[in-house]
């Protein structure tokens, strides 16, 4: 009995393996935010560490996450400060809405609300779509976009899952701070990547079919990776317009 409690491929021990794996994520990108200006690789290294988790790809985690972290670094680095500019101002509305909510009608909170809603929910499928593929910024907002809103229901669910443990600590009588920094940004990408993986499949044989037929050049898209120069993994990294 306990052989099979204590065996690798048991639900227990891939439990315990799944909780340390993301509480190293959560840590790692903890560390590497500290520079501001390594928010957007240390982001979507998280978005892609936890894809590869629930797609059982993980394999040795922290050469995954700095792998993709160094991956498209100046690009990343110019789209994490997008990121948090839009999230600044999203929040800044939100702040000014409710703190102020006694001056404004409701005819201008509701849309308001809304538009800070479909930004967050924008940041959320482009942050993992960034770590994904290459593709220039602009055209990783616009697909991030149009996913936000052709997949609505799983946008929802993205915000909610991001929401969830922020919510216990700021809402919950406890003391949830440590939960916050074990897993505060893991778990979320974590319970998004789950969210967003069927999608991500969808795409990706989208662009192999695309390949094969030669509508998309396996030279141009290994000539767009020279940073990385892992010409065999080109497919994993290139997504374009859908």
């Amino acid at each position: 009995m306990f052989d099979r409690i204590f065996d690798m491929d048991s639900p227990i021990v891939r439990f315990v393996f799944r909780v340390r794996d993301l509480f190293i994520l959560n840590l790692l990108t903890l560390l590497c935010m500290i520079p501001v200006i390594t928010f957007g690789p240390a982001v979507k290294a998280l978005a892609f560490s936890c894809l590869k988790i629930v797609r059982e790809e993980d394999g040795n985690l922290v050469k995954t996450y700095f792998r993709n972290f160094k991956l498209n670094f100046k690009q990343t680095a110019l789209f994490g400060t997008v990121c948090l500019l839009l999230t600044a101002v999203g929040f800044g509305d939100v702040f000014a809405l409710f703190y102020y909510k006694n001056k404004f009608p409701v005819i201008v909170m509701i849309p308001a609300i809304a538009a800070v809603l479909v930004v967050f929910g924008v940041l959320l499928w482009a942050i993992p779509m960034q770590g994904r593929f290459l593709n220039p910024i602009k055209t990783t907002f616009k697909n991030a976009f149009w996913a936000m809103l052709l997949k609505l229901p799983k946008t929802a669910l993205m915000i909610i899952a991001f929401t969830i443990i922020p919510s216990l600590y700021l809402f919950v009588s406890g003391n949830f701070f440590p939960l916050l920094l074990m897993f505060g940004l893991s778990f979320p990408a974590y319970l998004n990547a789950l969210i967003y993986e069927p999608f991500f499949t969808e795409t990706e044989e989208a662009i192999l079919d695309r390949e094969e037929i030669g509508e998309i050049s396996t030279e141009e898209t290994t000539a767009d990776r020279t940073e990385r120069g892992e010409n065999s993994q080109s497919r994993e990294n290139h997504s374009e317009d859908e």
